[in-house]
């Protein structure tokens, strides 16, 4: 793996941590969570991109 790529995937699971726990925190305070999962098509680079939707409700 890349230094790059090493650095990219810590970042993400950093990410996903906080994300992680924010969602909770939501959810736990009355909150209606909604997650989606979408696809983003790009001309460049790697295609799909996979990118969460999140909203929250009451």
């Amino acid at each position: 793996m890349r230094e790059e790529q090493r650095e990219a995937a810590e970042n993400l699971q950093e990410a996903m941590r906080i994300f992680n726990e924010t969602i909770r925190k939501a959810a736990y305070s009355g909150l209606h969570v909604d997650l989606q999962v979408v696809e983003i098509r790009r001309s460049e680079g790697p295609t799909p991109v996979p990118q969460v939707s999140c909203v929250a409700k009451l």
